[in-house]
């Protein structure tokens, strides 16, 4: 019996460190990572040898031994992690659950066949089996999906559902004095299983319809600048097209004025004709047709709500980021700004925005627009936060997200009644350094 006791324990925390080092983002490498479940599984199991050798039959001691060891997992799973969050506790938690699985097949099996060396194989066996369920079925979820989602009340789950078990099971009495739980601890534990891998595809499938909202929103920011370029082009050819129709009669007027050694009105007639021909129909902001595009569009928005656009941009045709994800943050940037300064009063309505390509190798944004609000910073990203209730606030989750898939340093400040907006990326590889106060970052970005 105490060789059982001992072969479940040390089941149960080999078990979650696999699930560990397949389901958290680690800190460490694989190797260091191993290493680290391995010091913690030899702890746990030197306390249940010890609570086996001294106070086998005694309730407390196990309950004392039981929580000690749940404490050095968790804090392990909290060592192993790469960030320190609701996911990392999840997945600890949960963890514990799973290894539950072998745990109550052991027991069920001891019951029925009072045999000792199968009800430890059985545990193995079912613990093995049920870990490449969860990972073939929810890893990829829990990974890149779930670690971005969940909150910590989620991990309430767990945690009751294994004090449930634990009750259930151990305190005040052994299974073995009542082997008619036996049933009902089989028949929680599959319905714990099914109702995880349901939540989990519930996630999965509420944050897919999120992300093809966020998607949708993109690309209208994108078509609108598309549409607006569309719409010039169009009609600088419907000029082109009466142009050319009135360009017979002009030339036979043109043709009677010399004849008529009228040249100060030919002249005229050239000069009127040439100024029309250097209209530009479509601003050039920068070299890059994408980037372009969504400058004309958003330049075309702020005329028509009365404010004053300021552009300085510096972006060649091809460089070392996506010209579309470029032009959603920058879109979404100057929105903002439009919305924030669209109530106040006309000769305060102005937005500057400043986009370079330093020689490919740094990359910066910059837009300033006028505030007299108190602007509440998130304490997690260390964005702005939306006055305006749900539905709003999509904006910098948009470049919330540019930034982490860029690695880029973001600042945000409100000074002088001005706020400004400033990324900076390292084009190659120079992520990683601390943000260069704003005086340096202009001054780089002016070079």
């Amino acid at each position: 019996m105490k060789i059982f006791q001992l072969w479940i324990v040390s089941n149960s925390c080999i078990f979650m460190s696999v699930y560990f080092l397949s389901f958290l983002l680690l800190k460490y490498s694989r190797i260091r990572s191993a290493v680290i479940c391995i010091a913690a599984v030899s702890m746990s199991m030197l306390f249940e040898l010890a609570r086996i050798s001294l106070a086998f039959d005694k309730v407390w001691p196990k309950v004392f031994v039981t929580i000690s060891n749940i404490l050095i997992l968790q804090i392990t799973a909290l060592v192993l992690s790469k960030k320190k969050n609701s996911y990392t506790v999840f997945i600890g938690f949960s963890s514990s659950i799973f290894v539950l699985a072998g745990n109550i097949t052991s027991c069920a099996v001891i019951l029925a066949t009072q045999s000792y060396p199968i009800a430890m194989a059985a545990c193995t066996l079912v613990n093995t089996a049920v870990f490449i369920c969860m990972d073939k079925l929810i890893k990829d979820i829990c990974v890149h999906i779930l670690s971005k989602e969940i909150s910590i009340w989620m991990c309430i789950i767990p945690a009751m559902c294994y004090i449930t078990f634990y009750l259930l099971l151990y305190f005040p009495v052994y299974f073995e004095q009542r082997p008619d739980i036996m049933f009902a601890a089989i028949s929680l534990l599959i319905t714990v299983v099914v109702m995880y891998i349901l939540l989990i595809q519930y996630i999965y499938t509420k944050s897919s319809e999120k992300k093809l909202t966020w998607r949708n929103k993109e690309l209208h920011a994108y078509i609108r600048g598309i549409q607006l370029q569309t719409d010039v082009t169009e009609s600088a050819i419907q000029d082109c097209k009466a142009m050319r129709h009135d360009m017979r009669h002009k030339d036979q007027l043109l043709l009677e004025l010399l004849h008529s050694k009228k040249y100060l009105e030919a002249a005229q007639v050239l000069q009127t004709d040439m100024k029309y021909l250097e209209k530009s129909y479509i601003a050039n902001y920068c070299e890059n047709a994408v980037i372009n595009s969504i400058l004309c569009g958003m330049a075309k928005k702020a005329e028509h709500m009365g404010i004053r656009f300021e552009i300085g941009c510096a972006i060649p045709k091809k460089q070392g980021i996506n010209d579309y994800d470029l032009a959603i943050v920058t879109a979404n940037l100057l929105e903002n700004a439009m919305q924030a300064v669209s109530h106040l009063k006309q000769e305060e309505r102005y937005i500057k925005v400043m986009l370079k390509n330093r020689k490919g190798e740094q990359f910066f944004v910059e837009t300033k627009n006028p505030c007299h609000e108190t602007i509440k910073f998130s304490k997690k990203t260390g964005m702005p936060l939306s006055s305006q209730g749900t539905g709003h606030g999509f904006g910098m989750v948009n470049v919330q997200k540019f930034i982490e898939k860029y690695h880029a340093q973001f600042d945000c400040y409100l000074e002088g009644g001005i706020f400004i907006v400033r990324i900076l990326i390292h084009l190659n590889g120079g992520e990683g350094h601390p943000l260069p106060p704003a005086e340096n970052i202009a001054s780089t970005a002016r070079h």
